[in-house]
């Protein structure tokens, strides 16, 4: 292997990538290790709840938040597999640069974190699509189907692969002019300078853009319906739509935050003002994965089973910690009996608590 004796950019410049790291920031660094491991944490506890509380009456809202939540693991999958990259590779970045950008390793995080933010967004339009029928055609009992929404995701899952998965494969092994990732560090999707890449890049955000754009136009229906039905009844706003509309208006301004800055800086590109070659890393980086933390907490912790189921486990916690602690109490007590007794009383007191 040949010897790097002169490399740019300067580790000082503002960039995604420096002669010595993938990632040039330590508040990068720490950033894509939280936001990797609680998208992880969250999205696999998310599967596991939603699968164990899958019932009935709701098989089509859980399937969906299942297939939800894959998807955002994928992305924490990326995430933790960048940062791993970024400490196997530490000080010694550049002498690896293409070994890195041609492993298999790099090849599956540009398919993860494309496959994650492109499959989250048609599966929120398929849940928002679902509580968009259910409120505000309520009376016409229009609803998705489970056939239909099993259908869908099949369909979406498979052609999302293929289409993701044919520029993927197709970089494999190639230099960087002819690599979906070009010489991106974080191997993330954004070779403009390959026209064919640039086609698939410019469809692929013109139709998540769509998507977007049709979700928030439901979730404002949605609240605007809500309000007409209140003032139809003549009664003041509850608690209970004061936390639905909260999250509705929470769930519309956080895609907002994580897409837009993608779409503006792509936009400026298409209108002839250049390419912030150095924003784009930074934003695809920062702001996408958010959204794979963001959605367990609105679908699945934010929700009142969970919490309920959440309060219990804790009363138990802590339960079994307060028996311990009795248990302890009463082994080192002068008088085992008198101090049974006592176990036994406190015991019965918090058995019901």
């Amino acid at each position: 292997m040949s010897l790097v004796t002169d490399c740019q950019p300067l580790p000082d410049q503002f960039t995604l990538s420096t002669c010595t790291d993938i990632l040039s920031h330590t508040l990068l660094r720490v950033f894509i290790w939280m936001i990797g491991v609680i998208s992880a944490i969250g999205n696999f506890i998310a599967i596991i709840w939603h699968t164990k509380s899958m019932t009935k009456e709701f098989q089509v809202v859980k399937t969906l938040l299942i297939n939800l939540s894959i998807a955002d693991f994928t992305m924490g999958i990326y995430l933790i597999n960048i940062a791993s990259a970024n400490i196997y590779f530490a000080g010694i970045y550049s002498e690896y640069l293409e070994t890195w950008l041609r492993s298999p390793f790099c090849s599956i995080a540009s398919s993860l974190i494309t496959l994650s933010s492109f499959m989250s967004t048609v599966i929120l339009f398929l849940i928002s699509l679902d509580r968009y029928w259910g409120l505000v055609y309520m009376f016409d009992n229009y609803r998705l189907s489970y056939r239909f929404v099993v259908i869908s995701l099949s369909l979406s899952w498979v052609l999302s692969i293929i289409y993701i998965g044919l520029p993927v494969i197709y970089s494999i092994n190639q230099p960087s002019q002819y690599r979906f990732h070009g010489t991106n560090g974080a191997c993330i999707p954004g070779n403009l300078s390959n026209t064919y890449f640039l086609i698939w890049l410019i469809f692929y955000c013109a139709f998540t853009f769509v998507i977007w754009i049709t979700i928030s136009m439901m979730y404002i229906a949605m609240i605007v319906t809500l309000t007409r039905i209140r003032k139809q009844a003549n009664r003041q706003i509850s608690s209970v739509e004061k936390i639905i509309q909260a999250k509705m208006i929470a769930i519309v301004i956080t895609d907002l935050i994580c897409w837009m800055p993608l779409y503006i800086v792509l936009l400026r590109f298409l209108f002839g003002y250049g390419l912030d070659t150095h924003s784009l890393p930074f934003i695809a980086v920062l702001s996408l994965p958010v959204n794979s933390c963001i959605n367990p907490i609105f679908y699945t912790i934010f929700t009142r089973t969970f919490l309920n189921k959440a309060n219990n486990m804790i009363r138990q916690l802590r339960n079994i910690l307060t028996l311990c602690q009795v248990y302890l109490y009463q082994c080192h007590s002068n008088s085992s009996s008198q101090s049974f007794g006592r176990y036994k009383i406190f015991y019965n007191a918090i058995k019901f608590h």
